[in-house]
């Protein structure tokens, strides 16, 4: 039994040390897979490409609905039929034409009715100006009353004075025995009676002030009147201003220069206009200049900014490429299903007028643009030998997306705490990811394809406009870093370290690397029957980039 075990186990170790040598060259005539990369003839051989100079162009597409400049829409801020349309579509309006009518029946009798309101205002007013003048009149005839009663006081007190003056002279003579007694007895009655009389005068005189007052007051109060009147007038007019607006609205009016894109109301439409103003025009001030909203993702709005070129294609001339301009990227962000968009508004010729609105067009927006860069195949940096040789996909880029925070922290030193926390928070969540990931063979390219979307929407979302725009430069004149294949004279593939830098999704530039054009770089390799295998591992850039 021992000698049967021992037998077993050299019998095992000289099967081991055969495949140890000639392994490689057995797996390749079974085409099966062996670490090392190329087989022997006969075995799978790398598909190559080379490296030439040409122009790249980054871009980031969208779509969106073409617009007029200005569209006012134009309705009625008056209910009633409409009696007459005198615009219809597509019609050249001016500023201030009619373009509809409504019926002004109801509002030409109330127009009638606050005219005669206005009249009986103004005949009230001078009725209520001759009661002031009467009043006015009453008031200085009381006062005439009043002066002619003070008069009568001061004769009073003078006939009083003259009476006890006679009194006095009386009363002596009788005293000195040559004055009768009736004689001083009648002057002491006489200056009673001025006494009496002197009373009498000084209470016309109160009589008469107060009739001056009350005079004064009837005055004051047909002023008032006068004034009260002239407020009625006042409101009369204005009722019969609005009358005249309100028929003013019936004949609805063009506010701009402009074609009629749009009728909303047929002749006999009743028109009501209860709570809003309903809309029956819409009128496109200018259509030789367009506009298209386009919606961007969050993740591609850093790239964008206004100046840039825009390509755009619509369906209503297939095959041919019309041209634009970011105008500007508006701040109102929309979140549908979790999903953060921005509208970007371009500027585009429009003479002939081919462009209507409401077509959807189909945009590039030009980001970048090398017109003669050193350039390789997309493929050549996603492949990777199998069998994790030297330089594979572990040479890639940190699948935490170190390198894009790292280059984000050095170019932004200005970052505030809040901004460095996020950044940091997405980072971690960008690891956790990657190691979900590995855990998950089956869809890994996906899940990583997500965690990095993922990443760079926190770290757009974390920087203001102008810091984006600083990290966008500096990634364009650096690049981020990268690995091709080089295939040389049937020589095992080697790697060369590049440093890449724009993308169209189809070739790539590279700024700085080991590469000259011509030469051959792997992109794939060949299976049994000649079928291409696919380029294993994620692009580094490709479309996934920031900024």
């Amino acid at each position: 039994m021992r000698r049967f075990a021992l037998a077993t186990l050299l019998l095992l170790a000289g099967l081991g040390a055969g495949l140890f040598w000639y392994g490689a060259p057995v797996a390749s005539a079974l085409n099966l897979p062996w670490p090392g990369g190329a087989s022997e003839a006969g075995g799978p051989r790398p598909r190559t490409a080379a490296v030439d100079r040409g122009t790249v162009t980054a871009a980031v597409s969208a779509t969106g609905t073409v617009n007029p400049l200005v569209t006012v829409s134009v309705g009625s801020q008056l209910s009633g039929q409409i009696r007459e349309l005198l615009a219809d579509f597509n019609t050249r309006v001016s500023a201030g034409q009619p373009v509809a009518r409504l019926d002004t029946a109801q509002v030409e009798a109330r127009r009638a009715a606050a005219a005669a309101d206005l009249r009986s205002a103004e005949v009230a007013i001078l009725v209520a100006q001759a009661g002031a003048e009467k009043a006015a009149a009453d008031a200085a005839q009381a006062e005439a009353q009043v002066l002619a009663a003070e008069a009568g006081v001061t004769s009073a007190e003078a006939a009083l004075r003259d009476a006890e003056y006679e009194t006095r002279r009386t009363e002596e003579l009788r005293r000195s025995g040559h004055g009768a007694v009736r004689d001083a007895v009648r002057s002491g009655f006489t200056t009673d009676k001025a006494r009496a009389e002197l009373a009498n005068a000084r209470a016309t005189v109160a009589q008469r002030r107060a009739n001056q007052l009350s005079a004064e007051a009837s005055a004051r109060t047909a002023l008032a009147q006068v004034e009260a009147a002239r407020a009625t007038q006042t409101q009369r007019a204005a009722q019969l201003r609005q009358v005249e607006v309100d028929l003013a609205f019936a004949t609805i009016r063009s506010p701009i220069d402009g074609i009629v894109v749009s009728r909303n109301v047929d002749l006999g439409q009743t028109v009501a206009a209860s709570f809003q103003a309903p809309v029956l025009f819409s009128i496109a001030a200018n259509l030789e200049e367009m506009e298209i909203w386009a919606t961007v993702d969050e993740a591609d709005i850093g790239r964008i900014r206004p100046g840039q070129d825009v390509p755009f294609t619509v369906a209503s001339f297939p095959g041919e490429t019309l041209s634009g301009r970011v105008k500007e990227i508006r701040l109102a962000a929309q979140t549908v299903s979790n999903v953060v968009t921005y509208t970007v508004v371009v500027t585009v010729p429009n003479a002939g007028g081919r462009l209507l609105p409401g077509m959807t067009a189909t945009l590039r927006i030009v980001t970048e643009h090398r017109a003669d860069a050193l350039r390789v195949p997309n493929a050549a940096l996603r492949w990777r030998p199998r069998g994790g040789g030297e330089g594979s996909e572990a040479r890639a880029p940190a699948a935490g997306g170190g390198g894009l925070v790292e280059q984000v922290l050095r170019e932004l030193p200005d970052l505030t705490p809040a901004q460095r926390a996020e950044i940091e928070a997405a980072q971690a969540e960008m690891r956790e990811r990657a190691a979900g990931a590995s855990r998950n063979p089956e869809g890994r390219q996906q899940q990583m394809q997500a965690a990095r979307q993922r990443l760079i929407s926190r770290v757009n979302a974390a920087l203001n406009p102008e810091q984006r725009a600083r990290v966008a430069e500096a990634r364009g004149s650096r690049g981020t870093s990268g690995t091709v294949w080089v295939s040389e004279d049937g020589a095992p593939p080697r790697a060369v370290p590049v440093r890449i830098g724009v993308t169209d999704g189809t070739v790539t530039e590279i700024v700085s690397g080991d590469l000259a054009p011509g030469q051959a770089v792997v992109v794939g390799q060949e299976r049994q029957g000649g079928a291409n295998a696919a380029a294993q591992g994620s692009p580094p850039g490709g479309r996934l980039r920031m900024f």
